[in-house]
């Protein structure tokens, strides 16, 4: 009886040996023979989705553009600086419980005129937080990981103003929502962890005696034929910023040279496609092509990276939530290890029939890095991702690193000195348009260059007009 049982489990570890040695065998060949329609070709099976955690880094995409403070005059802010810590101390609040409430509870009824007025409101005393573009309620939702049967009548969140004095219950504050069109009123508990209620009143009351911010105005006070409400400008003219230029690089690890090509797939491809994919390299030697049956992957010596998937149709649209949970996965797989020096914030969504559209910027120390398109003069953002509930269908990417460069200048903020004295006269028509819907300092880096500059950006539905900042002695 024991000599059968030895026998059988000889009998089972040679079994196992040769599948073993069958499997490796397959892989073997599989690497050598890529595309073979054979069971080892399909690299799923040795791709990990999971080996990116995006439970744990998706809120790192979504920050507001500017928390602001109102002291109540309708003419003057002030900007926190993204480094100041009331400015994540409101953010943490934000994220942490009031976005669960109001995606949770109804919102009340406003008895007065001015609660339905954004604009009313914001000229009052309270603190302003902005996102760049409308954020869908669901996205919202996934971030936090709040789960709800609730049907809220927000579908998107642009704008927030809190009032911390209208409740007098210390353990309530008063939120006001703007989706971009109609504004809704919360009441929302300040839960253990939160800002006090005196915090924030405290906050307000103070805020001018803080050297360190800026105070903003409202440009249309000083020039009324602008039409838009909440365009913000310094007009302080001792007020400065000292400002790096930017070395942009192409990150060491996927420089394109054909000593490299195995660490290019390596990180762009990764094991899900590698060993199935056809390099090849362009004609001029500034681009490698990496492709297969399903999709082709084009990147370029200047770290611009182009991706599709062929049939772009296939796949289920699905919910918003679904399609940027792949963008991201996209991006953490291939931004570890690589992107260096900044944040990437989304900063907007399109929805399309079949799908989604998702924009990134990188963003330092509060300021944009746009890439100037060298051909027609526009500005484009870092990624552009379209994605759907199944796959990520397209992107276009330039994959940098950024550090201080050797250079650094005081740059004024005083608003007025480019509006009068560079604007007005190189752009006379500007100074009777009504439709300015933007003006912020960015930095702006051309495709090729290795070097990115600030300048101010004011977007107008006509035309975006790019002036170089001017330092002291320039």
């Amino acid at each position: 009886m024991r000599i059968f049982s030895l026998e059988y489990k000889k009998s089972l570890l040679m079994i196992f040996l040769i599948l073993l040695s069958l499997l490796q065998m397959g892989i073997l060949w599989t690497e050598k023979n890529p595309g073979v329609p054979f069971l080892f070709s399909s690299q799923k099976l040795w791709y990990n989705d999971h080996s990116v955690d995006i439970d744990k880094v998706k809120e790192n995409y979504i920050q507001p553009e500017k928390i602001m403070v109102s002291e109540g005059s309708g003419g003057l802010y002030w900007t926190l600086n993204r480094q100041d810590s009331l400015f994540h101390a409101i953010w943490n609040d934000l994220k942490q419980s009031y976005f669960k409430q109001i995606l949770q509870i109804r919102p009340v009824e406003g008895s007065k005129s001015y609660e339905r007025d954004w604009y009313s409101l914001i000229g009052m005393k309270c603190i302003v937080v902005e996102f760049k573009n409308p954020i869908r309620s669901e996205i919202v939702r996934w971030v936090i990981g709040k789960e709800s049967t609730f049907s809220t009548t927000l579908k998107q969140i642009y704008k927030i103003a809190i009032f911390p004095s209208e409740s007098i219950n210390n353990n309530e504050n008063t939120l006001y929502v703007f989706d971009g069109e109609t504004v809704y009123k919360y009441l929302v508990k300040i839960e253990q962890g939160n800002l006090k209620k005196e915090d924030y009143i405290k906050a307000i009351r103070n805020i001018h005696q803080n050297e360190n911010i800026i105070p903003m105005n409202r440009l249309n006070y000083f020039y009324p034929s602008v039409e838009n409400e909440e365009l913000f400008v310094s007009l302080e003219e001792n007020r400065e910023r000292k400002i790096w230029d930017l070395l942009v690089k192409t990150p060491d690890k996927i420089i394109l040279n054909r000593d490299n090509v195995d660490k290019i797939e390596d990180y762009l491809l990764g094991d899900k496609y590698k060993s199935s994919m056809v390099r090849k390299f362009g004609e001029d030697g500034t681009s490698i092509i990496f492709s297969d049956t399903e999709q082709v992957l084009r990147y370029y010596k200047n770290g611009f990276l182009d991706y599709q998937y062929r049939n772009k149709s296939l796949g289920d649209k699905g919910t918003v939530n679904e399609a940027f949970e792949k963008s991201l996965t996209f991006i953490e797989y291939r931004r570890n290890n690589l992107i260096e020096g900044v944040d990437i914030l989304l900063s907007k969504i399109e929805e399309k029939s079949e799908n989604y559209v998702f924009t990134f910027d990188y963003v330092l120390d509060g300021m944009e890095i746009k890439i100037m398109d060298s051909q027609n003069q526009t500005v484009k953002p870092a990624i552009t991702i379209v994605a759907n509930s199944d796959r990520v269908v397209d992107v276009k990417w330039y994959i940098k690193t950024f550090s201080n460069n050797d250079y650094y200048n005081y740059y004024s903020l005083y608003f007025f000195d480019i509006f009068e004295n560079k604007m007005i006269q190189e752009y006379p028509q500007v100074l009777y348009s009504t439709d300015i819907s933007d003006i912020s300092i960015s930095y702006i880096c051309p495709e090729n260059s290795m070097r990115a500059e600030p300048y101010w950006i004011i977007k107008t539905d006509e035309q975006d007009i790019f002036l170089r900042m001017q330092g002291k002695g320039d």
